[in-house]
């Protein structure tokens, strides 16, 4: 069986001289430039690395308009490495190459959601180097006068996360709080302040093949506390279509302004999985679904 693929969530807007592109401006950007290679990074070995769009596809997923579309990078040169035995050390040569790796994104439109493949190998390219070849790629088509804003998990991410998914694992770093935060918050401040604690890391695991619950508890005094800025917290769990996902916790401060602050900055990145039969297994409709799904909220519809 092949092994599971993960996705990178998270949300966007494309940008063409300062206006936001509609569902129908981005599949026509992505359909009439695709193959069009453009300029990315530096040069390597007086070689310009090239990127590119292609395999542009539209669909409907739950009423909602998705697209999918591969984004290419291609570096033009290889690196080859060989031991050589008479100067009795590893050696280097760069080599011109037309190989080009890939990247597979699924977007929704109208809930300005993407997900992004993350796996680096031989043929494909990681999350975050498909970002920055996408980033290349916008820049190139609109003559310099465009952009794609990507934006990780929100606060908002997290908490529908706790609602709605079956959380299993949940990780926490707290402080006291001072002076001010919700009932649960003051709580388990009164409690630090009896036993003179000055920050607590925890991790809390449901039983096998339950979930968590937030309440009055553990849970439910760190996430107030974080909630105030004084502390952060991240999350493992099963999405609302049954995949498996998380949300890693930030480095945590003891500044409050700083935690609030690495949350607006800091990337979280929320990963979602999916099982494959086969590694020919297409994915691409059950990861729109699950976008859908999971950014929907009150959306309507388009």
């Amino acid at each position: 069986m092949a092994r599971p693929i993960n996705y990178l969530f998270c949300t966007y807007e494309i940008e063409i001289e300062d206006e936001v592109l509609s569902g129908e401006g981005e599949f026509s950007l992505i359909s009439e430039n695709q193959g069009g290679e453009h300029r990315h990074g530096r040069e390597k070995e007086g070689i310009q690395p090239q990127t590119l769009c292609t395999d542009p596809k539209s669909q409907t997923v739950e009423d909602f308009r998705s697209h999918s579309f591969e984004i290419g990078y291609k570096p033009g040169v290889r690196v080859r490495q060989e031991y050589d035995g008479d100067r009795r050390e590893v050696v280097k040569r760069f080599e011109r190459d037309t190989h080009t790796k890939f990247g597979h994104v699924v977007t929704v439109p109208s809930l300005r959601a993407m997900a992004i493949r993350d796996r680096a190998s031989d043929d494909t390219i990681a999350a975050l180097q498909t970002i920055g070849a996408m980033k290349s790629f916008i820049r190139g088509v609109s003559d310099g006068l465009g952009q794609i804003n990507i934006s990780h998990a929100s606060d908002e991410d997290v908490s529908h996360a706790l609602e709605h998914w079956d959380v299993h694992e949940y990780s926490y770093t707290i402080r006291p709080l001072n002076p001010t935060g919700g009932d649960l918050a003051r709580r388990r401040s009164e409690m630090f302040e009896r036993e003179n604690v000055f920050q607590e890391s925890g991790r809390v695991i449901a039983p096998p093949g339950e979930s968590l619950r937030v309440a009055d508890g553990v849970i439910g005094e760190a996430n107030d506390l974080v909630a105030s800025g004084y502390g952060q917290e991240g999350l493992k769990g099963k999405t609302e279509d049954g995949n498996s996902a998380s949300i890693p916790k930030l480095s945590f401060s003891q500044d409050k302004n700083e935690n609030l602050r690495w949350r607006e900055s800091k990337p979280r990145f929320l990963r979602v999985s999916f099982e494959r039969e086969s590694i020919e297994d297409d994915k691409t409709l059950e990861v729109a679904s699950s976008l859908v799904r999971f950014y929907r909220r009150d959306e309507p519809a388009s």
